[in-house]
């Protein structure tokens, strides 16, 4: 039986993560919690992949990066700062901003084979990173242009990211669904805590 996570009921390989490229983070982030009654936000600023690769270069963009809960909805800010070649500029260059891409909370025991299960239908690792705490980040697509072009058509998302969830990331995405259960309705972001 799939391991069933700490935050809103997820269980392993299952969507939790809506992620978008943004052009301002901060009028993101307003904009959610005084609209839409999103918050507090958890905000990285400065942030450069510890241990990134995107098509083979290392060489990684920067990046702020905002997260909050909206129920048992997971959402992800990102802006580039810079025009280095990544992830995120690939969408920006083709598409525009907006959705990039559904993020899957796995199980560590689950994690390679469902690597495995997504690379036998034809997906790559377009990005990887491995964050403190060894989790293991890896955004897959269609190898094919065509079919990646298919899935941003079909779905909305480019991207699927994988997210090894080891127990210090389940505590974090877990803090996070409390800082929203218990939020003031007020504080639009904290820095992130991890």
């Amino acid at each position: 039986m799939a391991k069933t996570f700490s935050f809103g009921g997820v269980t392993s390989g299952q969507i939790f993560q809506l992620g978008y490229i943004v052009p301002d983070v901060d009028a993101s982030m307003q904009f959610c919690a005084k609209a839409l009654r999103i918050g507090p936000f958890s905000c990285s600023r400065g942030f450069k992949a510890p241990d990134g690769w995107y098509r083979g270069s290392s060489d990684m963009p920067e990046l702020t990066i905002a997260h909050a809960y909206t129920g048992r909805l997971f959402i992800e800010f990102i802006q580039q700062h810079d025009d280095v070649p990544s992830v995120y500029k690939e969408l920006i260059d083709k598409h525009g901003y907006g959705l990039h891409h559904y993020g899957l909370a796995i199980a560590p025991e689950d994690y390679d084979a469902t690597l495995e299960k997504y690379y036998s239908q034809g997906f790559e690792n377009i990005f990887t990173d491995n964050l403190p705490g060894n989790t293991r980040i890896r955004y897959i697509g269609p190898k094919d242009p065509d079919a990646l072009e298919k899935l941003r058509n079909d779905t909305g998302v480019s991207y699927l990211e994988c997210v090894e969830t080891h127990p210090s990331e389940e505590g974090f995405f877990a803090g996070m669904c409390d800082a929203y259960n218990n939020w003031d309705g007020v504080t639009v972001s904290r820095p992130r805590q991890r």
